[in-house]
């Protein structure tokens, strides 16, 4: 089984949609997943308008459609006040210097509980956080693949060759790969930058029989903009990202 988890174009975050150069990441990222067609399983998307922009030419490009799944929206929590007075996004906008002071940010599951949460703010993080495990659990469970304890379960008579597809953001794909690779959502968020209209993939690896776990394969590739001449976009980066 593989997951592939696609962030969406650029984005207009002012009218929830794609900039020109998004429109543009689109259609190059459509030429590559055309050449997956007949060994993809089924598609998912969020339902925020940028990732639905970002997934038509690809679904188009592959003769199917996709499901809307609401827990697939953007993993973003309101913002608060640092001590500084400044105000951040909480679930991926830790300054560095807190991060590496909260040893709980590494927990898979206590990390929701870690200073500099305000409580206030947790409880609107855990419910949010388990949202998104049951939503991925589920989904794979439809492909039998049914979790236990960190791993799997996979029947004998289950298909191993699927290949599923999900048009997400950057957030959610973190804290959804989190999930899978039993790790902290923060070490992705803060630790990684999935590029506009990038490819993740996951694979699955039964090193036991029946019983299945995820292994990264690539995070956030664009080789589809270099072969399409197309920069890569630095929105959602606090830096500046390098082309090849």
């Amino acid at each position: 089984m593989h997951l592939i988890f696609i962030r969406h174009g650029e984005p207009d975050y002012s009218v929830d949609s794609l900039t020109p150069e998004g429109f543009r990441e689109a259609e190059a990222l459509a030429a590559r997943v055309a050449g997956w067609k007949g060994r993809v399983t089924a598609c998912y998307r969020s339902p925020l308008g940028r990732a639905q922009r970002t997934s038509e030419p690809s679904l188009a490009a592959l003769g199917m459609e996709a499901e809307t799944l609401p827990w697939m929206a953007e993993f973003t929590i309101r913002d608060h006040d640092r001590p500084d007075g400044s105000r951040h996004c909480v679930t991926w906008d830790l300054l560095p210097s807190w991060r590496t002071e909260q040893p709980k940010l590494a927990e898979p599951e206590g990390w929701v509980r870690a200073e500099p949460y305000p409580a206030s703010i947790a409880d609107e993080v855990v419910p949010r956080w388990e949202e998104i495990k049951a939503g991925v659990d589920d989904v794979l469970a439809r492909h039998g693949y049914v979790r236990d304890r960190g791993v799997y379960r996979v029947a004998p008579d289950v298909p191993r060759e699927g290949c599923l597809l999900f048009f997400c953001h950057h957030g959610l794909a973190c804290a959804a790969i989190a999930h899978l690779l039993g790790i902290a959502p923060p070490q992705l968020l803060d630790g990684f930058f999935l590029p506009p209209a990038s490819v993740t993939i996951l694979h699955s690896e039964e090193r036991e029989p029946g019983v299945a776990a995820f292994r990264c394969q690539c995070m956030g590739d664009t080789s589809h903009l270099r072969e399409a001449g197309l920069p890569v976009s630095r929105s959602g980066a606090f830096g500046d990202v390098f082309s090849l």
